[in-house]
This record gives structure tokens, sequence and C-alpha cells, in this order.
């Protein structure tokens, strides 16, 4: 797009980032690091929890928090920002495939139309209070957490998961804009597929590479909410086993529609191409062939060209019918395939430590 502000000018922090302070969402990542770590240690300095003491643990004594500030939130951030641009270089990217036709000027009414939704915002927001007044509630009950240590390290953890989420909520629904915008670009166009693009992707491989660093995303995301459903099940109350089985679902349900959602944009598509291709080879054949069956008394020398045409044609079709109908080829699915256990290995392990101590008592 010509103008990134159309799409910064729909999100205050978005637009506070790279706009005013003119950060890239890879400078944006790596200055959250030591934003949040300051946080953290200022915190513990005025609260009194750097160290651990009996019945409390310090922060230096718990690596959760570490996580956080180290890889969760530059990554959460660096993404939150890359969204509101992906979108543009995902098409830019087509454009230059030479695979659709796409009109600029129709791709930024769209584009705009779609992220100045009003109702975006107060989804991440909200969704931000929802999730910050959960872990709120329930940090106080982790008596082997620096979170649970005291009210200032519960707040400070607040304040840094309430922007993280909010970061994560507006990440998601601009996926799902995202995917808006590519269906309303694609599903009326002719896709003018090369079965034999290097890219093995019939030269739609800028949605594949799209889908799979969303798909990359949602596993970190996922390892993280791994890692808080491994402190409730260790630390925490029975009665709080729901939000593991709530997010292992929401992950899946996330990682599916972040993975297919582009793709399913172009497979339509790309197997409506084959299709017609497909339909066109086969009333040649049967053209051919009703030819070749009414004329079955003529010279066997052209009875044997016709024939031969035929044999030529159903090789075509053959051919034809190997064209791919999803922009991905087999190594980038099992890269996606390898990303899906992500969330489950902590609480598993937390499972696992947890019933080892009861069978061991």
């Amino acid at each position: 797009m010509s103008d990134k502000r159309n799409v910064y000018y729909s999100d205050p922090l978005a637009y506070l980032i790279a706009e005013r302070l003119h950060l890239s969402p890879i400078t944006t990542g790596l200055f959250s690091i030591p934003f949040v770590t300051a946080l953290y240690l200022l915190t513990a300095l005025v609260s009194n929890t750097l160290w651990s003491i009996p019945r409390q643990v310090g922060l230096l004594q718990d690596w959760i928090p570490w996580v956080a500030a180290i890889l969760v939130s530059p990554v959460v951030l660096g993404y939150y920002l890359w969204s509101f641009q992906a979108i543009n270089n995902v098409i830019q990217n087509l454009i230059a495939s030479d695979v659709v036709e796409i009109d600029e000027l129709e791709i930024e009414k769209i584009v705009a139309e779609l992220y100045s939704e009003r109702w975006r915002n107060l989804l991440a927001l909200s969704s931000a209070i929802g999730f910050s007044i959960f872990v709120f509630a329930t940090q106080t009950r982790l008596d082997k957490s620096w979170t649970g240590s005291g009210l200032l390290p519960n707040l400070s953890v607040t304040l840094a998961t309430f922007i993280v989420v909010y970061a994560g909520s507006k990440l998601v629904l601009n996926q799902i804009s995202n995917i808006q915008i590519l269906h309303r670009i694609l599903r009326r166009k002719q896709l003018n597929l090369n079965p034999l693009h290097p890219d093995r992707c019939g030269g739609l491989r800028p949605l594949s590479d799209y889908s799979i660093k969303t798909a990359y995303l949602v596993a970190i995301l996922g390892a993280w909410v791994g890692i808080v459903g491994y402190q409730i099940i260790t630390q925490g109350s029975n009665q709080d086993y729901w939000y593991v089985g709530l997010t292992v679902v929401l992950y899946v349900s996330i990682s599916v529609a972040c993975f297919f959602g582009p793709l399913l944009t172009a497979h339509r598509g790309m197997q409506k191409a084959k299709e017609s291709l497909l339909h066109d080879i086969s009333q040649q054949f049967w053209a051919d062939y009703s030819q070749i069956r009414n004329s079955l008394n003529e010279d066997a020398e052209i009875l044997k060209k016709k024939t031969e045409k035929i044999r030529e044609l159903r090789a075509f079709y053959t051919i034809t019918d190997e064209f791919p109908v999803w922009p991905f080829d087999i190594q980038t699915f099992r890269r996606y395939l390898l990303t899906i256990p992500t969330p489950f290995l902590a609480p598993l392990f937390g499972l696992l430590q947890k019933y080892s101590e009861i069978l061991l008592k």
C-alpha cells in the first residue's frame, strides 16, 4: 500500500510505535526485553522480592518471568507490528509472481475498510482486560512463583500480560482481516498456475511463507500458554485445570485457522483452474474418441494416428491431474506439523511431575 499509515492509524499502540517512535518490528521486539526486564527488577527491588526467602520465591530464582521477558514479549510485540504490513508484502509478491492480476487501488480500499473497524480495538481491549483479571486472580495462589510472593510482583506481571495479550489479540484479528483481504482478492480471479514453478507451489509460495510464519508465532504463544498451564498444574488448584483444557482447544483451533486460512483463499482458485483444464482435455478426448468410433472402417494408418492422439490426450490428462491444488509443498506442511505439539509439552511434563510426587509420597 502506498500509505502505511492507513493501517497504523487504526490502532493507537501500533501508531505510537511505528509512526511516532519509528520502530521496526524487530526493533520493537528487542526494545521490549530491557523494558520488561527493568519493570520486573524494579518491582522486585521495591517489594524486596529479588531473592528467595522462606515461603517466598524471589525473581532471580523463578525462571518463568524471564521466559516471558526474553522470549514471549519480544516475539508477540514484533509479530504484532509486522502483522499490519504483512498482507502488503504478500500481495506485492503475488503481483511479482504473475500468477494473478491484482488492482492495487482495489486492495488499498479493502484494507482500509477492514482495518478501520472500531470493534477490533474494543475486542482486543476486552480480551486483554479479561485475561489480565484471570492472571491477577490465579497468580496469588501460586506459592512457588515470584508472582505469588506479593501484590507488586503480581501487578507487574499483570501489566505485562495486559500489553502482550492486547498485542496478541490484535495480531489474531489482523490475521483474520488478512485472510478476508486475500479471499476478496482471489475469489473471483483467474489463477495462471505454473505447475513446474521452482517454488513447488504453482507460483504461490508467498501464501505458503506467510502461513508458516503465522504458524511459528502461534507455536511460540502456545509454548507460553503451556508454561502457564505447567504452573497451574504443579502449583495451583485443581479447580483451575479447566484453563489448561480450554487453552489447548483454542490453540489447536487458532493454529489450524492461521495456517490453512490464507491457503484456502488460493486453494479454491487452484482447484477451479485445474478442473477447468481437465474438463477441456476430457471434452477433446471424447470428441476424438467419438470420431474414431464413427470411422472404424477407415484406413488403418489413419486410425493409428487418431488413436495415438487419444493416448497423448490421456497422458496429458494424467500430467494435468498432478497439478498442485494447495499453495504449499511437503516440506512446509511437515514444518507446520512439528509446531502443533509445542504447547502440550510443558503441561504434560507438569502432570508427570505432579503424579510422580504423589506416587512417591
